[in-house]
């Protein structure tokens, strides 16, 4: 999934942790659940930053957020730190150690870019939540 889906959805999952000890846990799950279904990654990682910088907006400026929804958006995303490292070539693909980016735990297999909207809707459906929460 791309890193806005997974931010949207790791505010989600530390919002819905029930205390910012197992946010991290509940990030990383998050993570690990929207990595199996079929997706549709950017090429491109300015699109990719552009996105995620709005998402990131959005969660500040609509005030939704708390340690744990930190805690939740920070572990949704570690994992795909070495997915960045392996985009600009300073790790190979057999070097990645996370289990939903090896064979441990199945990828999604790679979709088309319609399948952008998908990962729009989870993301807006995400944030109404917190938004809806922190009124």
């Amino acid at each position: 999934m791309c890193l806005f889906t997974h931010i949207a959805a790791g505010a989600m999952a530390g919002a819905l942790s029930p205390s910012p000890f197992l946010a991290p846990v509940f990030g990383l799950g998050s993570h690990v659940l929207l990595d199996v279904i079929p997706h549709y990654d950017f090429e491109n990682l300015k699109i990719e930053f552009l996105f995620t910088g709005l998402i990131l907006a959005a969660l500040f400026v609509s005030g939704a957020y708390n340690t744990a929804i930190l805690l939740g958006v920070g572990f949704a995303v570690l994992p795909d730190l070495e997915n960045l490292l392996w985009k600009l070539g300073w790790i190979r693909d057999e070097q990645k150690i996370f289990p939903g980016h090896r064979i441990i735990v199945r990828h999604g297999r790679v979709t088309g870019r319609l399948n952008l909207l998908f990962q729009f809707m989870i993301a807006a459906l995400c944030m109404i939540f917190l938004a809806g929460r922190s009124v």
